[in-house]
């Protein structure tokens, strides 16, 4: 498949939440260096909470605060929960024209997948505007999986009444390109985020989600 013909023939669009539609590092990097905090640790810099973002709130904090025992694991989660939940808005923001590029694709079937909890993946796209435009927001606790697995992709699409060959996987990480690839599903990395540390080759790539609203209209003309 050639990159324009990536942008034709899409009837849904599912886009990443963390460094796809919002930049989200800086809420995120407090609360793992608040429960660094807690138990005496020095914080860490943005780089290094960033290289274990993406697979789920667990993921981060094995990746964050090393080696603990079960309930030391279970106890940091609950706490992760707790404190990122009172501040999922300190610092987090759309990027520049992506609520406005959400809104144009209208006529498509558009929602959220992320990894991130799904009730804080509704409060965020809520506040930031971009429930409106949305026909749907999942979490990584909203199915058994999580990309990259592909079975929650599979299932959002079912829900939305879309096949897999008509749907675009819009995220910025190595996650959401090979939950798309096992999926079925085209993908399209954005150059915001974590799209810097990825390896694996994307369907298309562009700029921001704005650039993705513009070749969409340029390849299906609505």
């Amino acid at each position: 498949m050639t990159d324009p013909e990536v942008f034709r023939d899409v009837d849904a669009v599912l886009f990443d939440l963390d460094g796809t539609l919002a930049d989200t590092f800086a809420d995120l990097q407090a609360a793992v260096n608040h429960l660094r905090a807690l138990r005496g640790l020095p914080p860490l810099p943005m780089s290094l909470v960033m290289d274990q973002i993406g697979h789920g709130a667990a993921a981060l904090l094995a990746g964050t605060l090393g080696p603990r025992t079960p309930e030391r694991v279970a106890a940091d989660l609950e706490g992760f929960r707790t404190y990122y939940g009172a501040h999922l808005l300190d610092e987090t923001k759309p990027y520049p024209g992506a609520v406005d590029a959400v809104a144009r694709l209208a006529g498509r079937r558009r929602a959220v997948l992320s990894n991130k909890p799904e009730a804080m993946t509704r409060v965020i796209v809520e506040a930031l505007g971009f429930a409106p435009h949305l026909d749907g927001a999942w979490g990584g606790d909203s199915f058994p999986t999580m990309k990259p697995d592909p079975a929650p992709i599979v299932t959002v699409l079912e829900r939305l009444g879309v096949a897999t060959g008509r749907a675009l996987m819009v995220g910025d990480s190595d996650v959401d390109i090979l939950a798309a690839a096992r999926a079925g599903v085209r993908s399209i990395r954005v150059r915001t985020g974590l799209w810097q540390g990825c390896r694996l080759v994307p369907d298309a790539e562009v700029e921001d989600l704005r650039e993705l609203a513009e070749r969409l209209d340029s390849a299906s003309p609505r």
